[in-house]
């Protein structure tokens, strides 16, 4: 399905975190629904919990806990201790003193990650220059449009829309015709999500960050190789500066506030 963006918003529940109460733009991916298919508990528990931290459902300074996250799927806690077990050892989530939340990568460890990040994604446009594929144009028309959206009718600014430019890189990467490229991408994606999610809190990011997918889009889809890798290499070398600084600061964004935790959140 292709994925869409509007300025229409869902109310979050408090489901398994201890302060999601904010308010959510429509994700571009479809996710299934939490807890559904067969399988055991722990696996949909696991499932469950990994498609909303790539929705961009999970926030850096939710907190989760083994009660909060029961609760929710309606499971005891041994099927999510083991959910949580897994998530840990793949990079998405962190043990802290209160509880789990999301990766929060130290400055050493993002400069790597934004390196291999870089070399993934030219590979895809290297590999169509060299002519070993092609790109899929229609999913090349489909992103370039989502992002004139993006531009014209601007979505509400909140950290979810990091899963909007996730998808994005994941679908230019996708339409060069090498899944596991796509693949590749993803696990660096789960590792430096939560410092990127600080960046969209202002409208001229995200401007910026839609300008700069125009241009790489419009660069792929004329064959100017070289120009899109250099618009691909400004857009991400950008990013990458931008997590640096929050990594170094401790994650701190000016202008960007935590929700408010209520009484009974904390428990």
């Amino acid at each position: 399905m292709k994925p869409t963006c509007n300025t229409s918003s869902l109310v979050c529940s408090t489901m398994y975190t201890s302060v999601s109460t904010h308010r959510h733009n429509e994700p571009m991916d479809d996710a299934p629904a939490v807890g559904a298919g067969g399988g055991s508990a722990t696996d949909r528990v696991y499932a469950g919990l990994r498609n909303d931290i790539r929705a961009g459902r999970v926030y850096p300074w939710d907190r989760l806990t083994e009660k909060t996250i029961g609760a929710h799927f309606g499971v005891s806690r041994t099927p999510v201790r083991e959910a949580l077990a897994r998530l840990v050892a793949e990079g998405l989530l962190q043990r802290n003193a209160d509880g789990v939340g999301l990766v929060l990568p130290d400055a050493d460890t993002i400069g790597g990650l934004y390196e291999a990040r870089l070399a993934i994604e030219l590979q895809g446009i290297r590999r169509v220059a060299a002519g070993a594929a092609s790109y899929d144009l229609q999913i090349l028309d489909d992103l370039e449009q989502t992002w004139e959206q993006v531009l014209t009718d601007p979505p509400e600014i909140e950290p979810s829309l990091t899963s909007w430019d996730e998808a994005f890189h994941r679908g230019v990467l996708a339409a060069a015709g090498e899944p596991a490229l796509v693949d590749v991408l993803g696990h660096i994606n789960d590792r430096i999500r939560a410092l990127r999610m600080y960046g969209y809190i202002a409208p001229e990011q995200l401007a910026s960050s839609a300008a700069g997918h125009l241009r790489v889009i419009q660069a792929l889809k004329n064959q100017r190789y070289d120009d899109g890798e250099e618009a691909l290499t400004e857009h991400i070398v950008s990013t990458r500066n931008d997590s640096l600084a929050r990594a170094l600061h401790g994650a701190q964004a000016p202008g960007f506030a935590r929700p408010r935790r209520l009484p009974h959140q904390d428990t």
